[in-house]
C-alpha cells in the first residue's frame, strides 16, 4: 500500500503548480501585448462594421448556442456595433498603459465577445482565442508592473507588490496547450492527415492563398507528407513538451516557426498573431522581469528596494532616513 504523503504528492504538486507565489511579470507582458493588439484588431474591423454587424447585405444571422448571450442584443440601436467597436478600442490602449486595468481589460473583453457574436460567421479561432487571452488578462494581476495602476500606487506611497499565485496564467497556458492537443486529435480523424496529404491540400485552397507556392513545391509529396505528419508531432506533443524548462525554447521555437508557416502562405487573420501572443505566457517569471525592468525602472528599483529592506541591519549600519 502507498503511504499517505505519496497519494498526497499529486495535490500538492497541483497546489504548487497553481498557487506557489511568483512575479507577475508575464501577466504584465502578455497584457502589453494584448491590448495593443486588440486595440489593432478594432481598428482593423471598424470600416467593416456597417456591412458585417449592422444592416449591411453581408450580416448572417446564425442561431448560437443556447446558453450563449450578446449584450448587443440588449440595446436597441442600430449603431450600437460601431459604439461597442470604438469602446474596444479605446478600452484596449487604456489596458495597453495599465489604466484601471481589471476595469478597462473587463470592457475590451465583453467588447470583444458582442461584436464576435454578433455575425459569428466572419470570425475564427484566432478571433476566439484573442477573446480568450482576453480573459486571463482580466482575472490576473496584470496591472501590478509596467502600468499606470503601477505608477498610482508608488505616489501613494505604497509597498512594492509581492509575488502573486500564478492560477490565472497557468489556466491559459493550460488552454493553450490543451487546445493544440484537441486540435491534433480532431484531425487524427481525417483521412488526408493520415495519408499526409492535408498541408498540399490546404495549400492550394485558392480563397485562402496569400502567397501562391510554385508548382513544382507542391508537387514535392514527400516534404509534403513530412510537414502533414509534422504537425501533428507538433500539435499532439506540445502539451507534454512545455513544461519542461530545457525543452521549452525548442518547442516554442518550432511553434514560432509552424504559424509563420502558416501566415506566409494562408490569409487566416490573426490566427497566427494570436497564437505568438498567447506563447509570452510560457515566458519563465524571471525572464519576464527582467524584460519588465528593462522598460520599467521603477520596478527595479522597488524590487531591489523590497530585497534590501528584507535583510536585517548588520551592527554599526545606519538605519535609511524615511
Amino acid at each position: 500500500m502507498s503511504s499517505p504523503a505519496a497519494s498526497l504528492a499529486p495535490v500538492r504538486w497541483w497546489d504548487r503548480f497553481l498557487f506557489a507565489p511568483e512575479s507577475p511579470a508575464p501577466m504584465a507582458l502578455v497584457r502589453v501585448g494584448w491590448g495593443a493588439m486588440t486595440a489593432l484588431w478594432g481598428l482593423s474591423l471598424l470600416p467593416d462594421v456597417d456591412p458585417f454587424l449592422t444592416t449591411g447585405a453581408l450580416r448572417y444571422e446564425r442561431r448560437m448556442a443556447d446558453g450563449h448571450w450578446n449584450p448587443l442584443d440588449w440595446v436597441d440601436w442600430s449603431w450600437a456595433p460601431l459604439a461597442a467597436c470604438a469602446l474596444l478600442v479605446v478600452a484596449s490602449l487604456a489596458t495597453v498603459v495599465g489604466w484601471r486595468t481589471r476595469a478597462s481589460a473587463l470592457v475590451a473583453v465583453l467588447c470583444l465577445l458582442a461584436l464576435q457574436r454578433t455575425n459569428t460567421t466572419i470570425f475564427n479561432s484566432g478571433d476566439l482565442t484573442l477573446r480568450l487571452i482576453g480573459w486571463s488578462v482580466v482575472l490576473a494581476p496584470s496591472g501590478l508592473l509596467w502600468s499606470v495602476d503601477a505608477a498610482r500606487r508608488r505616489r501613494r506611497g505604497e509597498p512594492p507588490p509581492p509575488d502573486r499565485a500564478p492560477w490565472a496564467l497557468r489556466l491559459l497556458q493550460l488552454q493553450l496547450a490543451v487546445g493544440y492537443f484537441l486540435s491534433g486529435l480532431a484531425k487524427l480523424r481525417g483521412d488526408t492527415w493520415h495519408d499526409g496529404t492535408a498541408v498540399a491540400r490546404a495549400l492550394r485552397i485558392e480563397d485562402l492563398q496569400r502567397f501562391v507556392l510554385p508548382e513544382p513545391v507542391l508537387e514535392q509529396s514527400v516534404l509534403l507528407n513530412l510537414l502533414t505528419w509534422g504537425t501533428l508531432a507538433f500539435e499532439l506533443g506540445f502539451v507534454f513538451l512545455v513544461w519542461d524548462r530545457r525543452l521549452r525554447p525548442w518547442v516554442i521555437g518550432t511553434g514560432v516557426l509552424f504559424h509563420l508557416g502558416i501566415d506566409l502562405t494562408l490569409d487566416i487573420g490573426w490566427f497566427s498573431l494570436v497564437m505568438w501572443l498567447g506563447y509570452v505566457a510560457f515566458v519563465p517569471p524571471e525572464v519576464a522581469a527582467r524584460i519588465v525592468e528593462r522598460f520599467d525602472p521603477w520596478s527595479r528599483r522597488e524590487r531591489s528596494g523590497a530585497a534590501e529592506g528584507e535583510g536585517a541591519l548588520v551592527p554599526g549600519a545606519v538605519e535609511p532616513a524615511q
